[in-house]
Protein backbone atom coordinates (compact mmCIF):
# COMPACT_ATOMS: atom_id res chain seq x y z
CA UNK A 1 0.00 0.00 0.00
CA UNK A 2 1.13 3.63 -0.98
CA UNK A 3 -1.33 5.86 0.19
CA UNK A 4 -1.00 8.88 1.91
CA UNK A 5 -0.58 8.46 5.71
CA UNK A 6 -3.87 9.88 6.72
CA UNK A 7 -3.64 9.38 10.52
CA UNK A 8 -0.56 8.88 12.67
CA UNK A 9 0.08 8.08 16.17
CA UNK A 10 3.14 7.90 17.78
CA UNK A 11 4.53 6.86 21.43
CA UNK A 12 1.14 6.90 22.74
CA UNK A 13 1.43 6.10 26.64
CA UNK A 14 -1.86 5.78 28.55
CA UNK A 15 -2.23 4.29 32.32
CA UNK A 16 -4.68 3.50 34.38
CA UNK A 17 -4.30 2.88 38.34
CA UNK A 18 -2.61 -0.31 38.63
CA UNK A 19 -2.58 -0.64 34.96
CA UNK A 20 -0.37 0.52 31.80
CA UNK A 21 -2.71 -0.22 29.14
CA UNK A 22 -0.22 1.74 26.11
CA UNK A 23 3.62 1.54 26.50
CA UNK A 24 5.24 3.57 23.52
CA UNK A 25 2.67 2.66 20.84
CA UNK A 26 2.80 3.85 17.23
CA UNK A 27 0.53 3.46 13.98
CA UNK A 28 0.01 4.97 10.80
CA UNK A 29 -2.85 4.89 8.58
CA UNK A 30 -3.27 4.77 4.78
CA UNK A 31 -5.78 6.37 2.05
CA UNK A 32 -7.52 3.62 0.64
CA UNK A 33 -6.09 0.37 3.17
CA UNK A 34 -8.06 -1.50 5.69
CA UNK A 35 -5.65 -1.73 8.75
CA UNK A 36 -6.18 -4.62 11.24
CA UNK A 37 -5.28 -4.21 14.97
CA UNK A 38 -5.14 -7.39 16.57
CA UNK A 39 -4.17 -8.57 20.04
CA UNK A 40 -4.82 -10.67 23.03
CA UNK A 41 -7.64 -9.43 25.61
CA UNK A 42 -6.07 -6.28 26.98
CA UNK A 43 -3.51 -5.96 24.79
CA UNK A 44 -3.80 -1.92 24.45
CA UNK A 45 -6.46 -2.59 21.38
CA UNK A 46 -9.47 -0.79 22.45
CA UNK A 47 -7.39 1.99 24.68
CA UNK A 48 -6.07 3.21 21.88
CA UNK A 49 -8.62 3.01 19.38
CA UNK A 50 -9.98 5.25 22.23
CA UNK A 51 -7.02 8.14 22.37
CA UNK A 52 -6.91 7.84 18.74
CA UNK A 53 -11.04 8.90 18.51
CA UNK A 54 -10.87 11.36 21.53
CA UNK A 55 -12.43 9.07 24.28
CA UNK A 56 -9.63 8.63 26.41
CA UNK A 57 -6.81 11.42 26.43
CA UNK A 58 -3.51 10.07 26.33
CA UNK A 59 -0.43 10.11 29.37
CA UNK A 60 2.60 10.86 26.34
CA UNK A 61 2.67 10.58 22.46
CA UNK A 62 1.33 12.54 19.41
CA UNK A 63 -1.44 11.91 16.99
CA UNK A 64 -1.33 13.79 13.66
CA UNK A 65 -3.49 13.91 10.58
CA UNK A 66 -2.56 14.46 6.93
CA UNK A 67 0.83 15.51 8.22
CA UNK A 68 -1.06 18.47 10.76
CA UNK A 69 -0.11 17.70 14.53
CA UNK A 70 -3.82 17.14 16.28
CA UNK A 71 -5.08 18.42 19.12
CA UNK A 72 -7.88 15.00 20.16
CA UNK A 73 -8.98 15.68 23.44
CA UNK A 74 -12.57 14.76 23.04
CA UNK A 75 -14.98 12.69 20.67
CA UNK A 76 -15.73 16.34 18.85
CA UNK A 77 -12.09 17.10 18.10
CA UNK A 78 -11.55 13.73 16.60
CA UNK A 79 -14.79 14.33 14.33
CA UNK A 80 -13.32 18.05 13.27
CA UNK A 81 -10.44 16.12 12.17
CA UNK A 82 -12.17 13.36 10.38
CA UNK A 83 -11.64 10.55 12.64
CA UNK A 84 -14.72 8.54 13.37
CA UNK A 85 -15.34 5.22 15.11
CA UNK A 86 -17.81 2.79 14.66
CA UNK A 87 -18.34 0.70 18.64
CA UNK A 88 -18.90 -2.68 18.75
CA UNK A 89 -21.81 -1.63 21.28
CA UNK A 90 -23.45 1.42 19.42
CA UNK A 91 -25.78 3.85 21.26
CA UNK A 92 -28.80 4.40 19.56
CA UNK A 93 -31.92 6.72 20.68
CA UNK A 94 -34.44 3.70 20.10
CA UNK A 95 -37.44 6.10 20.25
CA UNK A 96 -36.24 7.92 18.10
CA UNK A 97 -36.25 7.93 13.58
CA UNK A 98 -33.33 6.82 11.85
CA UNK A 99 -32.86 10.22 10.19
CA UNK A 100 -32.97 11.76 13.98
CA UNK A 101 -30.27 9.01 15.30
CA UNK A 102 -28.23 10.11 12.29
CA UNK A 103 -28.23 13.45 13.30
CA UNK A 104 -28.33 13.07 17.18
CA UNK A 105 -26.60 16.46 18.67
CA UNK A 106 -26.17 18.36 14.97
CA UNK A 107 -29.86 18.55 13.74
CA UNK A 108 -30.28 21.22 11.03
CA UNK A 109 -31.41 23.91 12.17
CA UNK A 110 -34.10 26.61 10.79
CA UNK A 111 -33.19 30.14 10.75
CA UNK A 112 -35.37 30.23 14.18
CA UNK A 113 -33.27 28.01 15.97
CA UNK A 114 -35.94 24.88 15.37
CA UNK A 115 -35.36 21.83 13.94
CA UNK A 116 -35.36 22.00 10.26
CA UNK A 117 -37.44 18.53 10.21
CA UNK A 118 -37.98 18.87 5.88
CA UNK A 119 -33.80 19.33 5.60
CA UNK A 120 -33.00 16.48 7.90
CA UNK A 121 -34.84 13.97 6.35
CA UNK A 122 -34.03 15.16 3.30
CA UNK A 123 -29.98 14.50 3.98
CA UNK A 124 -30.95 11.54 5.55
CA UNK A 125 -32.03 10.16 2.11
CA UNK A 126 -28.97 11.43 0.54
CA UNK A 127 -26.65 10.23 3.04
CA UNK A 128 -28.17 6.63 2.06
CA UNK A 129 -28.14 7.45 -1.89
CA UNK A 130 -24.44 8.09 -1.23
CA UNK A 131 -23.59 5.06 0.99
CA UNK A 132 -26.04 2.41 -1.47
CA UNK A 133 -26.12 -1.29 -0.70
CA UNK A 134 -28.08 -2.18 2.30
CA UNK A 135 -28.63 1.48 3.46
CA UNK A 136 -31.35 1.82 0.87
CA UNK A 137 -33.60 -0.16 2.17
CA UNK A 138 -33.97 1.82 5.55
CA UNK A 139 -37.07 3.94 6.08
CA UNK A 140 -35.62 7.04 7.32
CA UNK A 141 -38.36 8.01 9.18
CA UNK A 142 -39.02 4.93 11.12
CA UNK A 143 -37.94 4.21 14.58
CA UNK A 144 -34.52 2.10 15.44
CA UNK A 145 -35.61 0.37 18.48
CA UNK A 146 -36.77 -2.93 16.15
CA UNK A 147 -33.82 -2.58 14.02
CA UNK A 148 -30.87 -5.87 13.24
CA UNK A 149 -27.61 -5.01 14.70
CA UNK A 150 -25.95 -4.75 11.07
CA UNK A 151 -28.80 -1.70 10.20
CA UNK A 152 -27.36 0.09 13.45
CA UNK A 153 -23.84 -0.24 11.72
CA UNK A 154 -25.05 1.59 8.82
CA UNK A 155 -26.88 4.27 10.67
CA UNK A 156 -23.23 4.67 12.61
CA UNK A 157 -21.96 5.20 9.26
CA UNK A 158 -23.63 7.30 8.22
CA UNK A 159 -23.21 9.42 11.02
CA UNK A 160 -19.16 9.71 10.38
CA UNK A 161 -20.54 10.52 6.43
CA UNK A 162 -22.22 13.41 7.75
CA UNK A 163 -19.01 14.92 7.47
CA UNK A 164 -17.52 16.02 4.01
CA UNK A 165 -14.12 15.50 5.83
CA UNK A 166 -13.65 12.26 7.04
CA UNK A 167 -10.36 10.64 6.43
CA UNK A 168 -10.32 7.70 9.11
CA UNK A 169 -13.41 5.06 9.99
CA UNK A 170 -12.93 2.76 12.64
CA UNK A 171 -14.83 -0.61 13.15
CA UNK A 172 -14.57 -2.24 16.78
CA UNK A 173 -15.33 -5.97 16.35
CA UNK A 174 -17.67 -5.21 13.57
CA UNK A 175 -19.00 -8.37 13.07
CA UNK A 176 -19.52 -9.76 16.80
CA UNK A 177 -23.57 -9.42 16.74
CA UNK A 178 -24.12 -9.62 13.00
CA UNK A 179 -25.63 -13.07 10.79
CA UNK A 180 -23.60 -14.51 7.87
CA UNK A 181 -25.49 -12.11 5.11
CA UNK A 182 -24.91 -8.92 7.61
CA UNK A 183 -21.30 -9.28 7.54
CA UNK A 184 -21.02 -9.75 3.85
CA UNK A 185 -22.36 -6.56 3.29
CA UNK A 186 -20.30 -5.31 5.76
CA UNK A 187 -17.32 -7.00 3.78
CA UNK A 188 -18.90 -4.91 0.50
CA UNK A 189 -19.03 -2.04 2.57
CA UNK A 190 -16.27 -1.84 3.61
CA UNK A 191 -15.04 -2.35 0.07
CA UNK A 192 -16.51 0.66 -0.85
CA UNK A 193 -15.23 2.75 1.63
CA UNK A 194 -11.95 1.41 0.70
CA UNK A 195 -12.29 2.87 -2.35
CA UNK A 196 -13.31 6.28 -1.53
CA UNK A 197 -9.61 6.36 -0.53
CA UNK A 198 -11.20 6.56 3.23
CA UNK A 199 -8.18 5.05 6.01
CA UNK A 200 -9.82 2.34 7.12
CA UNK A 201 -8.84 0.41 10.91
CA UNK A 202 -10.30 -2.93 11.52
CA UNK A 203 -10.36 -4.12 15.16
CA UNK A 204 -10.82 -8.12 15.36
CA UNK A 205 -10.35 -11.80 17.28
CA UNK A 206 -11.50 -12.93 13.84
CA UNK A 207 -8.35 -13.75 12.01
CA UNK A 208 -9.72 -15.27 8.52
CA UNK A 209 -11.76 -11.86 8.73
CA UNK A 210 -8.36 -10.11 8.54
CA UNK A 211 -6.73 -12.32 6.04
CA UNK A 212 -9.76 -11.71 3.80
CA UNK A 213 -10.13 -7.69 3.86
CA UNK A 214 -7.52 -6.41 4.93
CA UNK A 215 -4.26 -4.67 3.84
CA UNK A 216 -1.52 -4.51 6.63
CA UNK A 217 -2.12 -5.74 10.45
CA UNK A 218 -0.50 -4.03 13.31
CA UNK A 219 -0.22 -6.39 16.36
CA UNK A 220 -0.32 -5.51 20.06
CA UNK A 221 0.97 -7.17 23.21
CA UNK A 222 0.39 -6.20 26.77
CA UNK A 223 0.10 -2.56 25.74
CA UNK A 224 3.06 -2.66 23.69
CA UNK A 225 4.01 -2.34 19.61
CA UNK A 226 4.86 -6.01 18.33
CA UNK A 227 4.78 -5.34 14.13
CA UNK A 228 2.90 -4.04 11.42
CA UNK A 229 3.21 -6.78 8.50
CA UNK A 230 1.27 -6.88 5.51
CA UNK A 231 -1.24 -9.30 5.40
CA UNK A 232 0.13 -11.06 1.78
CA UNK A 233 3.39 -11.71 3.58
CA UNK A 234 2.20 -13.77 6.52
CA UNK A 235 0.29 -16.59 7.50
CA UNK A 236 -2.58 -16.83 10.80
CA UNK A 237 0.64 -18.96 12.75
CA UNK A 238 2.59 -15.76 12.21
CA UNK A 239 -0.31 -13.41 13.85
CA UNK A 240 -0.95 -16.23 16.46
CA UNK A 241 2.59 -16.20 17.10
CA UNK A 242 3.15 -12.25 17.64
CA UNK A 243 -0.17 -12.10 19.60
CA UNK A 244 0.97 -14.69 22.30
CA UNK A 245 4.87 -15.02 21.72
CA UNK A 246 4.68 -18.35 20.98
CA UNK A 247 3.28 -21.02 19.10
CA UNK A 248 -0.36 -22.19 19.66
CA UNK A 249 -2.16 -25.48 19.11
CA UNK A 250 -5.41 -23.36 19.42
CA UNK A 251 -7.67 -26.99 20.09
CA UNK A 252 -4.51 -29.03 21.55
CA UNK A 253 -4.51 -32.39 21.52
CA UNK A 254 -7.47 -34.76 19.96
CA UNK A 255 -9.20 -36.58 22.95
CA UNK A 256 -9.10 -40.65 22.77
CA UNK A 257 -12.58 -41.88 21.84
CA UNK A 258 -13.27 -44.56 24.72
CA UNK A 259 -14.54 -47.64 24.05
CA UNK A 260 -16.11 -47.93 27.50
CA UNK A 261 -19.81 -47.21 27.56
CA UNK A 262 -20.20 -43.61 28.97
CA UNK A 263 -22.86 -42.71 32.26
CA UNK A 264 -25.81 -40.64 30.59
CA UNK A 265 -25.78 -37.55 32.48
CA UNK A 266 -28.81 -35.55 30.84
CA UNK A 267 -31.54 -36.64 28.34
CA UNK A 268 -33.78 -34.89 26.57
CA UNK A 269 -37.20 -36.37 25.31
CA UNK A 270 -39.83 -34.26 23.34
CA UNK A 271 -38.83 -31.09 23.61
CA UNK A 272 -41.27 -28.80 21.91
CA UNK A 273 -41.59 -24.93 21.62
CA UNK A 274 -44.10 -23.52 18.90
CA UNK A 275 -41.86 -21.39 16.07
CA UNK A 276 -38.54 -22.07 18.06
CA UNK A 277 -38.14 -26.41 17.80
CA UNK A 278 -39.90 -29.70 17.93
CA UNK A 279 -39.40 -33.10 18.13
CA UNK A 280 -36.12 -33.16 20.55
CA UNK A 281 -34.08 -35.93 21.88
CA UNK A 282 -31.17 -36.38 22.86
CA UNK A 283 -28.59 -37.33 25.58
CA UNK A 284 -25.47 -36.15 26.63
CA UNK A 285 -22.96 -38.21 28.94
CA UNK A 286 -20.40 -37.80 31.26
CA UNK A 287 -16.67 -37.35 30.32
CA UNK A 288 -17.74 -35.92 26.71
CA UNK A 289 -18.05 -32.76 25.34
CA UNK A 290 -21.17 -33.07 22.62
CA UNK A 291 -21.50 -29.89 20.27
CA UNK A 292 -24.55 -28.31 18.97
CA UNK A 293 -24.13 -27.23 15.24
CA UNK A 294 -26.58 -25.24 13.05
CA UNK A 295 -27.15 -21.82 11.36
CA UNK A 296 -28.47 -19.05 12.84
CA UNK A 297 -32.25 -19.65 14.16
CA UNK A 298 -31.78 -23.15 14.11
CA UNK A 299 -32.70 -23.39 17.80
CA UNK A 300 -29.65 -24.59 19.29
CA UNK A 301 -29.59 -21.80 22.21
CA UNK A 302 -33.48 -21.91 22.42
CA UNK A 303 -33.12 -25.66 23.50
CA UNK A 304 -30.62 -24.95 25.93
CA UNK A 305 -32.42 -22.20 27.34
CA UNK A 306 -35.81 -24.65 27.69
CA UNK A 307 -33.02 -26.93 29.50
CA UNK A 308 -31.84 -24.70 32.08
CA UNK A 309 -35.48 -22.80 32.25
CA UNK A 310 -34.46 -19.25 31.04
CA UNK A 311 -38.09 -19.82 29.09
CA UNK A 312 -40.40 -21.77 29.18
CA UNK A 313 -40.90 -24.74 26.41
CA UNK A 314 -44.02 -26.16 25.44
CA UNK A 315 -43.88 -29.79 26.36
CA UNK A 316 -41.09 -31.93 26.94
CA UNK A 317 -38.85 -33.93 30.18
CA UNK A 318 -35.57 -33.24 31.44
CA UNK A 319 -33.85 -36.41 33.49
CA UNK A 320 -30.50 -36.35 34.93
CA UNK A 321 -28.62 -39.35 35.70
CA UNK A 322 -31.70 -41.07 34.43
CA UNK A 323 -33.78 -39.77 36.93
CA UNK A 324 -36.64 -37.09 35.97
CA UNK A 325 -36.73 -33.88 36.80
CA UNK A 326 -39.10 -30.51 37.24
CA UNK A 327 -36.91 -27.51 36.67
CA UNK A 328 -39.00 -24.50 36.91
CA UNK A 329 -36.13 -22.11 37.19
CA UNK A 330 -32.57 -21.40 36.53
CA UNK A 331 -31.74 -21.35 40.46
CA UNK A 332 -33.06 -25.01 40.84
CA UNK A 333 -30.97 -26.08 37.62
CA UNK A 334 -28.34 -24.94 39.24
CA UNK A 335 -29.36 -26.93 42.64
CA UNK A 336 -29.16 -29.88 40.31
CA UNK A 337 -25.53 -29.25 38.75
CA UNK A 338 -26.41 -27.48 36.12
CA UNK A 339 -24.60 -24.78 34.20
CA UNK A 340 -24.98 -22.33 31.93
CA UNK A 341 -22.73 -19.86 30.26
CA UNK A 342 -24.63 -17.94 28.33
CA UNK A 343 -23.92 -15.68 24.83
CA UNK A 344 -25.32 -12.93 26.45
CA UNK A 345 -22.60 -11.85 28.87
CA UNK A 346 -23.88 -8.47 29.58
CA UNK A 347 -27.67 -9.05 29.87
CA UNK A 348 -27.42 -12.45 31.33
CA UNK A 349 -24.36 -13.66 31.99
CA UNK A 350 -23.37 -10.80 34.94
CA UNK A 351 -24.15 -8.27 37.31
CA UNK A 352 -22.34 -5.29 35.83
CA UNK A 353 -22.82 -3.61 38.68
CA UNK A 354 -21.21 -5.49 41.04
CA UNK A 355 -17.43 -6.81 41.95
CA UNK A 356 -16.15 -10.07 40.16
CA UNK A 357 -15.49 -11.54 43.68
CA UNK A 358 -20.07 -11.62 44.14
CA UNK A 359 -20.13 -12.35 40.36
CA UNK A 360 -17.92 -15.69 40.86
CA UNK A 361 -19.19 -16.74 43.90
CA UNK A 362 -23.46 -16.38 43.41
CA UNK A 363 -23.44 -19.67 41.94
CA UNK A 364 -21.80 -21.73 45.15
CA UNK A 365 -22.64 -19.83 47.75
CA UNK A 366 -22.41 -23.22 50.06
CA UNK A 367 -18.75 -22.85 49.40
CA UNK A 368 -17.98 -19.52 51.13
CA UNK A 369 -19.96 -19.72 54.55
CA UNK A 370 -18.52 -19.83 57.72
CA UNK A 371 -19.99 -22.25 60.23
CA UNK A 372 -22.75 -19.09 61.11
CA UNK A 373 -23.82 -20.16 58.02
CA UNK A 374 -22.66 -16.27 56.78
CA UNK A 375 -21.10 -15.00 53.80
CA UNK A 376 -16.54 -15.44 54.83
CA UNK A 377 -15.33 -12.49 53.28
CA UNK A 378 -12.01 -14.44 53.42
CA UNK A 379 -13.32 -17.64 51.63
CA UNK A 380 -14.95 -15.44 48.70
CA UNK A 381 -11.95 -13.44 47.91
CA UNK A 382 -9.91 -16.94 48.06
CA UNK A 383 -12.65 -18.22 45.95
CA UNK A 384 -12.75 -15.67 43.13
CA UNK A 385 -9.04 -15.08 43.42
CA UNK A 386 -8.81 -18.84 42.16
CA UNK A 387 -11.79 -18.28 39.05
CA UNK A 388 -9.63 -15.07 37.83
CA UNK A 389 -6.29 -16.99 37.97
CA UNK A 390 -7.59 -19.88 35.86
CA UNK A 391 -8.31 -17.72 33.43
CA UNK A 392 -6.22 -14.98 33.48
CA UNK A 393 -8.76 -12.44 33.80
CA UNK A 394 -7.31 -9.56 33.91
CA UNK A 395 -8.77 -6.90 36.23
CA UNK A 396 -7.12 -4.56 39.30
CA UNK A 397 -8.65 -6.71 42.00
CA UNK A 398 -11.11 -9.31 42.41
CA UNK A 399 -13.06 -6.25 44.09
CA UNK A 400 -13.13 -4.96 40.25
CA UNK A 401 -16.82 -3.80 38.92
CA UNK A 402 -17.70 -6.44 36.13
CA UNK A 403 -19.28 -4.28 33.85
CA UNK A 404 -15.51 -2.27 33.47
CA UNK A 405 -14.14 -5.05 32.32
CA UNK A 406 -13.39 -5.75 28.36
CA UNK A 407 -15.67 -7.91 26.69
CA UNK A 408 -13.53 -11.07 26.19
CA UNK A 409 -12.80 -10.30 29.96
CA UNK A 410 -16.32 -10.35 30.80
CA UNK A 411 -17.03 -13.87 28.98
CA UNK A 412 -13.75 -15.62 30.82
CA UNK A 413 -15.55 -14.54 34.28
CA UNK A 414 -18.48 -16.16 33.51
CA UNK A 415 -17.15 -19.30 32.61
CA UNK A 416 -14.96 -18.90 35.86
CA UNK A 417 -18.24 -18.52 37.79
CA UNK A 418 -19.73 -22.17 36.44
CA UNK A 419 -16.19 -23.84 36.41
CA UNK A 420 -16.02 -22.75 39.93
CA UNK A 421 -19.13 -24.41 41.01
CA UNK A 422 -18.46 -27.78 40.19
CA UNK A 423 -21.57 -28.42 37.96
CA UNK A 424 -21.56 -32.14 36.64
CA UNK A 425 -23.28 -30.33 33.57
CA UNK A 426 -22.12 -27.33 32.06
CA UNK A 427 -23.50 -25.79 28.99
CA UNK A 428 -21.38 -23.38 26.83
CA UNK A 429 -22.76 -21.07 24.74
CA UNK A 430 -21.06 -19.86 22.01
CA UNK A 431 -18.33 -19.53 24.84
CA UNK A 432 -15.43 -17.64 22.43
CA UNK A 433 -17.08 -15.40 20.62
CA UNK A 434 -15.46 -12.17 21.21
CA UNK A 435 -12.57 -13.05 22.81
CA UNK A 436 -8.51 -13.66 21.55
CA UNK A 437 -7.02 -16.56 19.99
CA UNK A 438 -4.52 -16.37 23.64
CA UNK A 439 -8.18 -17.00 25.72
CA UNK A 440 -10.20 -19.58 23.02
CA UNK A 441 -6.88 -21.73 23.69
CA UNK A 442 -7.30 -21.56 27.46
CA UNK A 443 -11.37 -22.20 27.29
CA UNK A 444 -10.56 -24.80 24.67
CA UNK A 445 -8.24 -26.68 27.58
CA UNK A 446 -10.38 -25.92 30.33
CA UNK A 447 -13.61 -27.56 28.60
CA UNK A 448 -11.21 -30.83 27.71
CA UNK A 449 -10.47 -30.66 31.68
CA UNK A 450 -13.59 -30.44 32.76
CA UNK A 451 -14.69 -33.83 30.41
CA UNK A 452 -11.48 -35.05 31.33
CA UNK A 453 -12.41 -35.47 35.10
CA UNK A 454 -15.97 -37.16 34.13
CA UNK A 455 -17.93 -33.68 33.33
CA UNK A 456 -20.23 -33.43 30.85
CA UNK A 457 -19.79 -30.72 28.55
CA UNK A 458 -22.57 -29.19 26.11
CA UNK A 459 -21.18 -26.47 23.46
CA UNK A 460 -23.35 -24.45 20.91
CA UNK A 461 -21.07 -22.86 18.65
CA UNK A 462 -21.41 -21.52 15.13
CA UNK A 463 -18.01 -21.47 14.21
CA UNK A 464 -17.35 -25.05 12.59
CA UNK A 465 -13.31 -25.42 13.32
CA UNK A 466 -13.96 -25.44 16.70
CA UNK A 467 -16.57 -27.71 16.87
CA UNK A 468 -14.33 -30.47 14.95
CA UNK A 469 -11.57 -29.28 16.97
CA UNK A 470 -12.72 -29.72 20.15
CA UNK A 471 -16.48 -32.16 20.23
CA UNK A 472 -16.58 -35.97 20.92
CA UNK A 473 -19.83 -35.97 19.39
CA UNK A 474 -21.88 -33.75 17.14
CA UNK A 475 -25.40 -32.76 16.67
CA UNK A 476 -26.51 -30.96 13.83
CA UNK A 477 -29.84 -28.42 13.82
CA UNK A 478 -31.95 -26.91 11.09
CA UNK A 479 -34.95 -24.94 11.11
CA UNK A 480 -35.82 -26.28 14.76
CA UNK A 481 -35.13 -30.13 14.55
CA UNK A 482 -31.86 -32.57 14.70
CA UNK A 483 -31.04 -33.06 11.73
CA UNK A 484 -27.69 -35.72 12.66
CA UNK A 485 -26.15 -36.98 15.60
CA UNK A 486 -22.26 -37.92 14.97
CA UNK A 487 -19.44 -39.25 16.22
CA UNK A 488 -16.78 -36.89 15.74
CA UNK A 489 -14.54 -39.17 13.73
CA UNK A 490 -12.82 -38.11 10.77
CA UNK A 491 -15.75 -35.96 9.76
CA UNK A 492 -15.17 -32.88 7.63
CA UNK A 493 -16.74 -29.56 7.53
CA UNK A 494 -18.70 -30.81 4.49
CA UNK A 495 -20.09 -33.98 6.66
CA UNK A 496 -21.73 -31.31 8.88
CA UNK A 497 -22.68 -28.44 6.66
CA UNK A 498 -24.43 -30.98 4.41
CA UNK A 499 -26.63 -31.41 7.57
CA UNK A 500 -27.36 -27.77 8.31
CA UNK A 501 -27.88 -26.41 4.96
CA UNK A 502 -31.51 -27.09 3.77
CA UNK A 503 -31.61 -28.76 0.21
Amino acid sequence: MDGEVVLKAEHISKSFPGVKALDDVSIEIRAGEVHALCGENGAGKSTLLKVITGIYSMDAGEVSVCGCRAEIKNINDARACGIHVVPQEMAMAKHLTVAENIFLGRYPQTRLGIVDWKKMFAEAKQLQTKLGGGAAALNVRETVGHLSMGHKQLIEIMRAMIDDNLKVIAFDEPTSSLSAEETERLFELIADLRGRNLGIIYVSHRLSEIFRICDRVTVLKDGKFVDTRNVKEITNDDIVKMMVGRDLNLFGEKRAHSGEARETALRVENFARAGRYQNINFDAKFGEILGFYGLVGAGRTEIMRGIFAVDARDSGDVYIKGKKVDIKTPSKAAQMGIGFVTEDRRGEGLMLRTSLKMNISMPNLNAILNKGKLISDKKETQYAKEGMGRFNIKAQSERTIAGTLSGGNQQKAIIAKWVQANCDIIIFDEPTRGIDVGAKAEVYAVMKELADAGKCVIMISSELPETLGICDRIIVMREGEIMADMVNQHLTEEDIVRYAVAN
